[in-house]
């Protein structure tokens, strides 16, 4: 633990105890009693890379006006009471941890789940502060070795993937063999179309993995990463650490993203390269702006051959407009004088011609999914390599 977020837990513990104190003078006096919490103002854009983002206070108080007041009460009361321990105790724990602790009251996860974040940013800390983790979900597998504080070693270059560890209990990460690094959007493969059907269930993340992509390719050693989807802290945190891991005398390896051609594909690109709203006051320590959009694109889906015949192409379902459109209008990034150009005219073409692809549409070219994202990887190896010539030459020049 670095003495950083040492001094982060420590600044909790005294807003938690604050907050017990105000509850015990409240009770004494025979006065309402109240947690004052900050939330995010739903602004108009949906990337923020600092805290400055607008919030409101609000108050869960007690004795409550309804029922619904007291058991947010008492739910916030028993998280903070469950977040000193573990602070105090010094132990880490999981959001589904905390769940078990008290189902009863907190009835679901995603109760746990909100108030855990509201808190944090309340507090005006990273949720790592509170000693509370998500529960890993992350997968990796590639030309890299970790070491973590206990001393141990772990090489995801094995033959399975590995779940992405909580980088604080990472010490030291070697990715000296890596040329690149590929963000792989989704784990679990959905089928829309008959033809695909009768094919073996394998996502694409796991074909690449079992195609060696990662030790062997023409594009050189790299490493294969996924969320299985939206990102969590803990992907988003490793990748960013993997982003900063290269030796300073040498260019860092290229890091690309593997998505499907549809809104949220974008969006999920988005939160890796750009943050997300919901954490908006973390988004400085988990973005990773040097990330670059490998595909698909409409280019990549008009050349392939299933899309020649409609195949594996799909309508656009209501939401998917919704959130396109809502994209458009709202991100930054994304906006007329945005940094995301690209990403505007895919996603207008997407609204123009009411269509949209899974990656697996690229499985009926030569050589498949691997065929295709090795060629891509070669081809921008290439390119950077040409790049990097050029400018020492005009650096010798000089």
């Amino acid at each position: 633990m670095t003495s950083h977020q040492r001094s982060a837990n420590v600044e909790v513990v005294a807003e938690i105890e604050r907050v017990f104190e105000n509850i015990a003078d409240g009770l004494l006096g025979e006065e309402p009693i109240s947690i004052p919490l900050r939330y995010k103002k739903q602004g108009s854009s949906l990337e923020h890379s600092d805290s400055t983002h607008p919030s409101s206070i609000t108050h869960v108080t007690f004795p409550s006006k309804t029922p619904g007041e007291a058991r947010r009460f008492a739910v916030l009361l028993r998280i903070l009471e469950l977040i000193h321990e573990v602070l105090c105790d010094g132990v880490v724990v999981s959001k589904r941890n905390i769940y078990y602790k008290d189902p009863a009251l907190f009835k679901d996860q995603s109760t746990v789940d909100r108030y855990v974040d509201i808190l944090a940013y309340t507090f005006g800390v990273p949720r790592a502060a509170l000693n509370v983790t998500a529960a890993a979900k992350g997968l990796v597998i590639g030309r890299l070795t970790l070491v973590r504080r206990d001393g141990s070693t772990i090489d995801p270059g094995a033959e399975s993937p590995h779940l992405i560890d909580d980088i604080n209990k990472i010490q030291n990460v070697d990715i000296s063999y890596v040329s690149w690094i590929l963000v792989v959007e989704k784990e679990v493969r959905h089928f829309h179309c008959l033809k695909f059907l009768a094919k073996k269930l394998q996502s694409t993340f796991r074909t690449l993995a079992s195609a060696n992509l990662h030790m062997q390719s023409r594009a050189g050693s790299g490493i294969l990463l996924t969320a299985k989807g939206y990102p969590d802290i803990s992907t988003r945190s490793f990748l960013r650490l993997l982003s900063t891991s290269h030796d300073p005398e040498h260019h860092p390896p290229p890091i690309y993203a593997l998505t499907d051609f549809d809104p949220d594909g974008l969006a999920i690109m988005s939160t890796y390269k750009h943050g997300s709203l919901n954490l908006s006051h973390e988004n400085f320590q988990l973005s990773v702006s040097s990330i670059e959009w490998l595909g698909i694109q409409i280019s990549d889906i008009l050349h392939a051959e299933a899309a020649q015949t409609g195949q594996g192409l799909l309508r656009l379902s209501g939401r998917d407009r919704r959130k396109a459109i809502m994209m458009l209008d709202r991100s930054k990034v994304l906006g007329e004088d945005g940094e995301e150009q690209e990403w505007r005219r895919e996603l207008q073409v997407m609204l123009m011609l009411n269509v949209k692809a899974e990656m697996e549409i690229l499985s009926a070219r030569d050589g498949g999914v691997a065929g295709w994202v090795e060629q891509k990887l070669f081809e921008r190896r290439m390119a950077v390599s040409a790049g990097v010539e050029s400018w020492d030459e005009e650096m010798l020049e000089a």
